[in-house]
């Protein structure tokens, strides 16, 4: 059995990711996003659960893997949940790629990766954290699970600090919650002398999400009928306003000469370095 294994979003045609591995040390996500897509797919998708005993498998895929390629932790679940302050799970993954000389991207909302700075200033890492609102108020109802964005703020500080290469994900845009020019730019003032890149998402619509973020922001149902292009099983805001929402943001980062790239939108020609930070790794 493999536990390493190739990135492939549901095939998706608007995936412009470079060729990578991929691994969530533990199933679910203690994030409890309104807006997370593996609720649609993962049962009991907001309760995190430790996978059964696989470092030894890990060891030998990592033996045996193409080094050219990178490990994205992770993709589905967070892979700093507050269990993994005692297990270190994530960290021992970390020091089987350190020992291996695999590559990481990480992925993660939580400030607890700052634990592992000893590690990712030792192999080659860079650190992306999702800051969907510098609002502490929304953020709470929006992704009640999840550490306060302030402290992932000081996170993207520390690890910056360390000379760790980091990516600011500004994911998911949502029409009515987190969309104004106004809020990008307190975002990316604050954010800027911290971050080597921005990648950027809209929403997209599962099937139980809608309702679930409209539950807590009722100002969403106004925009809900926007979401009408279907691509595999998530709805996209219509491309037009896909497009004029991104393109917006586009030279608001570039304002703060920082890269700027989007993530599943069919817009490659926004990219400026790839999709998901992962050109960091070689800087």
């Amino acid at each position: 059995m493999r536990v390493l294994r190739l990135f492939d979003p549901w095939q998706g045609e608007l995936c412009t990711c470079p060729p990578k591995y991929t691994l969530n040390p533990y199933t679910g996500c203690a994030h409890q996003c309104l807006y997370c897509y593996i609720s649609s797919f993962i049962p009991r998708a907001f309760e995190v659960r430790e996978k059964p005993p696989f470092l030894h498998l890990l060891e030998r895929d990592l033996r045996e893997c193409e080094k050219t390629l990178y490990l994205s932790l992770a993709n589905s679940s967070d892979p700093y949940p507050p269990v993994e302050a005692e297990r270190e799970l994530t960290r021992a993954i970390l020091k089987l790629c350190q020992r291996e000389g695999m590559p990481v991207l990480i992925l993660t909302k939580s400030p607890l990766v700052v634990r592992d700075i000893d590690l990712l200033q030792a192999m080659q890492a860079a650190v992306s954290i999702t800051i969907t609102t510098l609002d502490s108020q929304k953020a709470r109802l929006l992704e009640p699970g999840a550490p306060p964005p302030q402290d992932r703020v000081r996170a993207l500080q520390a690890l910056t600090e360390a000379g760790i290469p980091t990516i600011l994900r500004l994911d998911p845009i949502i029409p009515g919650i987190n969309d104004t020019q106004e809020e990008w730019h307190t975002m990316l003032a604050r954010l800027a002398p911290y971050i080597r890149q921005v990648v950027a998402s809209t929403l997209k619509l599962r099937w139980d999400t809608g309702e679930r973020i409209a539950t807590s922001f009722p100002e969403i149902r106004h925009f809900l009928s926007l979401f009408s292009e279907r691509k595999g099983r998530s709805l996209y805001l219509e491309r037009k306003v896909r497009r004029a929402l991104l393109e917006k943001l586009r030279e608001i980062v570039h304002a703060h000469n920082l890269p700027f790239s989007t993530c599943r939108e069919g817009f490659p020609e926004f990219n400026d370095l790839t999709c998901d930070g992962s050109a960091l790794l070689s800087r």
